[in-house]
């Protein structure tokens, strides 16, 4: 009786190649998806911190433009309005409209680029009052502050300007310092920024 060979198969050359190559274009993706990844990472980080460069020139210019609009005036922004309001103290820099009839031959405006309130990367711009804290108001603080506010701040965004302008390792960046925020809407911030003692503790609102 003979015997019958043996039905055993070994890979071909071709079928050993096909493994191969199938394997090393999966080890290739997968090295282009981490590529990918922490090139998104490094570009986003990049984008905010190139934002935040650019909001931190913003705030400096702003505060120097009210404090010229003060310089000017010879008295308190919202002590001269005609309507006392947040808003219409920050319209008071491009809008003469905005102030009492016998202040408005002392306005040599328009002081800043703007011409709306509404800031094109950071919601509504506005002032307040507040103590050092700008959670406190000013009726107990030793000091009574002017406050420039945006109120629609990426996270990203206002913790990396708060680098720029208060240092990398403050304590408590929310509430200290010359840049701070609260939480706003959409996980976004409403961030503060701190342009001197005002004049008045008083808004006339």
């Amino acid at each position: 009786m003979t015997s019958s060979p043996l039905n055993t198969q070994h890979p071909t050359p071709n079928t050993q190649s096909g493994a191969l190559f199938g394997l090393d274009a999966r080890i290739a993706l997968a090295v282009f998806s981490i590529i990918s990844v922490v090139a998104g990472v490094a570009m986003v980080l990049n984008m905010d911190t190139t934002s935040a460069k650019s909001l931190a020139s913003e705030l400096a210019d702003t505060s120097r433009a009210i404090e010229t609009a003060h310089h000017d005036l010879n008295t308190d922004i919202f002590q001269a309005l005609d309507e006392p309001s947040p808003k219409h103290a920050f319209q008071a820099l491009y809008d003469s409209t905005m102030l009492r009839d016998e202040l408005r031959g002392r306005w040599n405006g328009p002081y800043v680029t703007f011409t709306t309130t509404r800031n094109p990367k950071y919601g509504e711009m506005y002032l307040e009052k507040a103590g050092d804290n700008h959670t406190d108001g000013c009726q107990n603080a030793p000091v009574c502050y002017l406050w420039l506010v945006y109120d629609d701040v990426r996270p990203a965004v206002a913790e990396a300007v708060n680098e720029v302008m208060d240092g990398a390792h403050e304590d408590a960046p929310a509430t200290n310092g010359r840049l701070q925020w609260s939480a706003g809407t959409a996980g976004n911030k409403v961030l503060y920024y701190r342009i001197g003692p005002a004049l008045t503790p008083f808004t006339g609102e």
